[in-house]
């Protein structure tokens, strides 16, 4: 059996690929204002503007899994930043709907709360803090109210947690932590997972040409990691690794800084962020490391990338053309024998 393929079946999905990309956006952090602010732009990198405007560090931001939310880091300090910016001052977490309005604080607490992100089903935050004293930093997880705290790690080998992120089916977190060596003379930083329960917490992988790594995101599909590396001589570069520690692959190969990658919701792309021109801007390649392309490009840096498109049914001005025209393809594509 085959199908007919009528003009009506194309006509929708032409319609709904341009839906899709022209209501695709970027969030970033950029110091355009002489401060950290959060903005949004088009994946073109057109139409930028700002969503949040006021004297705090706002930085590290995370859509909600049904892109109608933003949760965010903002300092009580206000000074811009750079790519690399934790913010000064005392950090917290906070959240605002998709137009940078209707803001809730979710922690108040003199220690550093850093790096929120969402779970995969919307219903909890992951976020680092060293709210239990010391130095050492750890994962935490929270309902999306701020409620419910609890810690993740608790192992004394993870001195310096960072850069939480969820595996696609919400079941565990990859992480960095720095490592000391013996000799206390060297420290590097390494990946790790961990189970959502706190349980289970194992080494990615330990790559001896790297010696510093941070920011891993978990692929669309769940099998790959991509993530900053550093290597001595070779600067920060964006890499990639099957999630069992194997096949590990260079994507750039540049010796000023490339950082903070992000997958885009079909893990065809990577948005990050890199100082190649001396200057941070946001830049996009395809997840081979090819046809690179950058996004932004402006005098003040421009980082931390976050890739938002909405679900193709959700609710628009278009519904009722949708419908209809899905109609006329149910009544024109047919079944037929071979």
């Amino acid at each position: 059996m085959k199908y007919k393929f009528f003009p009506q079946c194309l006509i929708l999905i032409t319609f709904l690929s341009f839906h899709i990309i022209g209501h695709t956006r970027i969030l970033f952090v950029s110091d355009r204002d002489w401060n950290s602010e959060i903005y949004v732009m088009d994946i073109d990198g057109n139409n930028p503007r700002n969503l949040t405007n006021n004297p705090k560090t706002d930085i590290n931001p995370s859509w909600s899994p049904d892109k109608q939310q933003i949760v965010f880091q903002r300092s009580s300090n206000a000074k811009g930043g750079g790519k690399d910016k934790k913010g000064g001052g005392n950090n917290d977490i906070y959240v605002m709907d998709k137009e940078g309005k209707n803001l809730r604080q979710l922690t108040d607490h003199p220690s550093d709360d850093r790096h929120p992100t969402w779970s995969p089903d919307g219903k909890q935050i992951a976020f680092i803090s060293n709210r239990d004293g010391g130095k050492a930093s750890a994962i935490y997880v929270m309902d999306t109210v701020g409620n419910n705290l609890r810690r993740l790690t608790n192992d004394v080998k993870f001195t310096w947690i960072d850069s939480p992120d969820w595996s696609p089916d919400g079941k565990q977190i990859v992480f960095t932590s720095m490592v000391i060596n013996k000799d206390a003379k060297k420290k590097s930083s390494e990946i790790y997972v961990i189970n959502v329960d706190g349980k289970n917490p194992r080494q990615v992988a330990k790559n001896p040409k790297l010696t510093w790594t941070e920011s891993p995101k978990w692929s669309p599909d769940g099998r790959q990691f991509v993530f900053t590396g550093q290597a001595e001589i070779k600067g920060e570069n964006i890499y990639l690794i099957d999630v069992n520690g194997k096949n590990l692959r260079q994507l750039t190969n540049h010796l000023d800084g490339n950082s903070k990658p992000v997958w885009s919701p079909n893990g065809r792309q990577i948005i990050f962020s890199s100082d190649r021109t001396g200057n941070y801007e946001v830049y996009m390649m395809d997840s081979n490391g090819e046809n690179l392309r950058n996004l932004t490009n402006h005098p003040a840096p421009d980082y931390q990338p976050s890739w938002f498109t909405p679900s193709t049914l959700s609710v628009s001005p278009t519904d009722n053309l949708r419908t209809h025209t899905w109609g006329q393809v149910k009544k024109t594509t047919n079944l037929v024998d071979d």
